[in-house]
């Protein structure tokens, strides 16, 4: 027998929904084009009900923000932990990212990250990016230590991987013809052998 789903269970059960359709609508439409009224109609709503799930329109940037955010930490956490070389755990980072950052909640987050009118959000969106790219910069700067990754300047890897990575969420699309297993090795092969054919 199915259980069924608390209060706050279907609070965010809807709330996911309205992010994902919200979400969707400013990457294809952008965020100033796109207006609360827009969101409540696709939601069948009206905006007061919409208010009772976000604040504002910026709101949904920030939910947006937190909810990827949470996630690429916790997986950092997960593939940091693991005992093997930094060169397989950036490759497993490569690999988790790329499935978090194609969800559309996530693409928005990245396409409209730091664009908050709000000075102070827009602080904390890019002190988030900064926290996660240290991260991965200490992943690199282990690799360097242990002899998995050559030595380099850890900051500009980290700088152009995120480049290569977040760039994804301008073209790449599931129902194509790579697959996210084939992307994440083609963008490992290019990290780790560069483009020389020898």
């Amino acid at each position: 027998m199915q259980q069924s789903l608390s209060r706050d269970e279907k609070r965010q059960q809807k709330l996911h929904v309205i992010l994902s359709n919200a979400a969707k609508e400013f990457i294809v439409r952008g965020y100033y084009k796109t207006s609360l009224d827009d969101i409540a109609r696709m939601q069948n709503v009206t905006k007061p009900t919409l208010y009772y799930y976000i604040k504002n329109k910026e709101d949904i940037l920030v939910k947006c923000e937190q909810i990827t955010c949470e996630k690429i930490n916790a997986m950092l956490d997960m593939v940091m932990a693991r005992d093997t070389s930094s060169l397989d755990i950036l490759h497993a980072f490569i690999n988790e990212y790329i499935k978090i950052i194609t969800d559309d909640v996530a693409r928005c987050h990245v396409r409209h990250r730091g664009q908050m009118e709000n000075k102070e959000l827009a602080r904390q969106s890019i002190k988030n990016h900064k926290d996660i790219e240290f991260r991965v910069r200490e992943i690199i700067r282990r690799g360097i230590s242990d002899g998995s990754i050559r030595d380099c300047n850890s900051t500009i890897l980290a700088i152009l991987l995120f480049d290569s990575l977040n760039g994804l969420t301008s073209w790449y699309h599931s129902d194509g013809q790579v697959t996210l297993d084939e992307l994440a090795e083609e963008i490992m092969a290019l990290v780790t052998k560069g483009v020389s054919g020898k």
